[in-house]
């Protein structure tokens, strides 16, 4: 429950991604005198101007910069570095220009290097996370100082994408459609990248715009990272430090329509019954189609739509087993869903640690596995044919931001009356309902203030589930509402921030199904020793509050960083309906303090840091008392070193029992340790190990090695094996009624 996101290196990656291609050095031999390298305005933020591009036909799009149109273009350089040597100047020489036609921006790369034979180009997969050369375009469209669409490619012309929100957080999922072309030369390599307009969103058109705009260049056989707008370590804003882009003007709303059709299909084969089952069959064969279409409704508005989308993700879950009372998480894979969901975020406040607060949008519930089942519907079935999953009819989302700094968000999605096919003992055929139609709304809006350095939102949701009476009347609630409201402020030259959020639920339901969720392992309303939490039969709704506020020192000259954050969750606080939620009933303060040292004398970096998490349920019971401490170690050869030392003292469970007595926890200290060789290496390593000990003789222990081989550009073969063995001494097995055991109220709890 404790999550201590600790900043572990606080190296910015963006991302990035390939072919092999003969070494020619067409630039400096096409282009001997190409423009004045431009370095306007401040070192801290520097000035460029993009060119329009008259005739695209005089661009051959080939990754070659000898088409005399860049001559044209002044070119960004004198670029600065994060990694290894903070501050200083780019050990290699980089040149970006920047060209526009109404449809699109080009970018003209030559990342020039004095041992072109070890410049690392390996060819992997779209978005990939291998070590390799780079150059990333971020462009802040919005000009907002806070999201920047980033495009990045490698040597090979493998690409990379991803959106940053907030500043300085990522979403990696997000994918955009453009096209590059790089070449390995004998003085370095190059590279051409075309961005359509219509994947980009801004805020205005007709006069001339005012972009936020850096270049990021990554040296892989070195680890060297450096930006054309410096961005140095002791600082974690990463939009917000973004030049200035002048020049793009006259631009028309672009024309943005995508239409992504699937067609799927599957065979299943598997063992089973013969013919007992009806519904067996040795091979099943199954298959579906549908589509996301995405409509631009303006330059920075775009309406998503699907229908009937892929649902493949259903088979690329992991398997597991959870002897736990709560559920599993899965990530979201639907393409739609991925779209814009960091507008959708909510609740969560800028901290290296906290005590975890719910999710209120978890989108893997539109669409779900049906929940109905025989015996609740009163069916006598012998044998049933459930469907996989519930059918979504269609599912709209609107997003964008406006001129003034308003970011909107409304998603809403229909899914279908689900329905499994049964037979009788007697051989009688039927079907039955085990999914109710239901809708599915989500809204959130934003508004930036303060140059970007403030923001406040709302966000709200519905479910509304068509039960009518039926028999999901006795556990499915009819409707549920959730509603809060955020803030973030920066200050101090963004290195200090204090954010906030606080959200209200309401679920409505019959009776029955009211006393399900206060029995619920989210809450146990029922537990026997609470004096502040009971049952009550006759209610039809349930309501709550959750609240988080944090502090944080994320940046400046000085070593120290540091957070604390309060949470708190009221037990009646529900959002499993749209979100996610394990438990309520809490109140949690997590601190921490860390050091780094981005320039030492004999490393390259590191940090170390302490951390403190205490936390307790509404009737004052510690269920949370956590210390330690760790650290970060970066060799100058860039091997390194990661450690952690925690300990849990005293505390109790009031889960464990599934509604009984509180149980109390024995103490515990957990290890971890890493050593990691040079990454950038044909050959790397690690190793690891991680020991865990409680006083009851519980323990868990894993060790691990793991090496990683390149013996071609094309090729990446990695080995990882780990052994581990452990014994958990508190596992639930039942509850036993027992008059005898008074001091367990009545009823022994068996644990093994």
């Amino acid at each position: 429950m404790i999550k201590t996101g600790l900043l572990l290196c606080l190296t910015l990656c963006w991302t990035t991604g390939s072919l092999a291609q003969p070494q020619h050095n067409h630039y400096s031999h096409a282009n001997p005198n190409p423009a004045s390298p431009i370095r306007m305005g401040t070192d801290a933020n520097p000035v460029m101007t993009a060119v329009r591009l008259s005739d695209p036909s005089l661009l051959e799009f080939d990754g070659f910069l000898n088409d005399a149109v860049w001559a044209d273009a002044p070119a960004a350089t004198h670029f600065t570095q994060r990694f290894p040597n903070d501050g200083r100047p780019a050990s290699q020489p980089t040149e970006v220009r920047l060209l526009y036609t109404d449809e699109a921006i080009y970018i003209g790369i030559m990342a020039y290097d004095s041992s072109p034979d070890s410049i690392m180009a390996p060819l992997f997969r779209r978005d990939g996370n291998q070590t390799s050369d780079w150059v990333r375009i971020g462009f802040d469209s919005y000009n907002d100082h806070r999201t920047a669409f980033v495009f990045g490619i490698n040597p090979r012309d493998v690409q990379k994408d991803a959106l940053l929100y907030d500043d300085n957080r990522e979403d990696i999922l997000w994918d955009a459609v453009w096209q590059a072309k790089a070449q390995i030369l004998d003085n370095g390599w190059s590279a051409e990248v075309m961005i359509p307009f219509s994947q980009l969103r801004f805020s205005s058109t007709g006069n001339e715009m005012i972009w936020g705009v850096n270049f990021q260049r990554t040296i892989g056989r070195t680890g060297e990272d450096s930006f054309w707008a410096p961005t140095p370590q002791n600082d974690t804003g990463i939009v917000s430090k973004f030049g200035r882009l002048n020049g793009i003007q006259g631009l028309s709303n672009p024309r943005r329509i995508e239409i992504l059709p699937y067609v799927s299909g599957s065979l299943l084969r598997a063992p089973g019954p013969g013919d007992e089952n009806p519904f067996y069959h040795p091979n099943q064969p199954g298959g579906n189609f549908g589509g996301d279409i995405k409509y631009g409704l303006s330059s920075n508005f775009t309406l998503t739509a699907t229908i009937n989308p892929d649902f493949g993700q259903v088979e690329a879950d992991p398997a597991t087993i959870n002897l736990t009372a709560n559920e599993s998480f899965f990530s979201e894979r639907r393409s739609f869903f991925l779209e814009g969901n960091d507008l959708f975020r909510f609740g969560n406040t800028s901290t290296y640690s906290r005590f975890g607060n719910p999710n209120t949008f978890y989108s893997r519930r539109i669409g779900r596995v049906p929940r109905g089942n025989p015996d609740d519907a009163g069916v006598d079935a012998a044998f049933t044919d459930y469907p996989d999953f519930t059918r979504i009819a269609t599912a709209l989302k609107v997003s964008g931001k406006t001129d003034s700094g308003w970011s909107l968000g409304v998603l809403d999605a229909f899914t279908l009356q689900e329905n499994a096919d049964y037979i009788t003992p007697a051989g009688d055929e039927g079907n039955f309902v085990v999914e109710p139609a239901t809708n599915y709304m989500v809204a959130r809006i934003k508004k930036d203030l303060n140059t970007g350095n403030t923001y406040f939102g709302g966000f709200g949701s519905t479910v509304n589930r068509k039960i009518n009476d039926t028999y999901f009347d006795d556990f499915l609630r009819s409707s549920a509402y959730l509603g809060g409201m955020d803030f973030e402020h920066n200050f101090l030259d963004r290195n200090w921030v204090t954010s906030g959020a606080i959200s209200y639920s309401l679920i409505n339901g019959s009776a029955n199904a009211i006393e399900k969720a206060q029995r619920s392992p989210v809450r146990y309303y029922n537990r026997i020793d609470s004096g502040q939490l009971s049952v009550d039969s006759n209610r039809t709704n349930l309501s709550g509050f959750a609240t988080e506020v944090s502090l944080q020192k994320r940046g400046g000259d000085d070593p120290w960083l540091a957070s604390v954050t309060y949470s708190e969750v009221s037990p009646g606080y529900e959002t499993n309906d749209i979100g996610f939620q394990n438990r309520s009933d809490y109140r949690a303060v997590n601190s921490v303090l860390v050091y780094r040292d981005t320039e030492p004398d004999l490393l390259q970096y590191y940090e170390y840091y302490t951390f403190t998490a205490q936390a307790w349920n509404y009737d004052n019971d510690r269920i949370t008392q956590a210390y330690g401490m760790g650290g970060f170690i970066r060799l100058k050869n860039l091997w390194s070193v990661s450690s952690d030392l925690h300990y849990n003292a005293d505390t109790f469970s009031d889960r464990l029992t599934r509604g009984g007595p509180v149980m109390a926890q024995p103490k515990s200290v957990n290890i971890f340790l890493q050593i990691r060789s040079n990454p950038n290496k044909k050959l790397n390593a690690n190793a690891g190990t991680y020991q865990n000990r409680n006083t009851a003789d519980g323990f868990y222990r894993e060790v691990w090695v793991g090496f990683t081989l390149q013996p071609t550009t094309w090729l990446h073969l990695s080995l990882a094996p780990n052994l581990s063995k452990g014994r958990n001494v508190a596992q639930y097995i039942t509850t036993v009624e027992d008059p005898a055991a008074t001091a367990t109220f009545g009823h022994r709890y068996v644990f093994a």
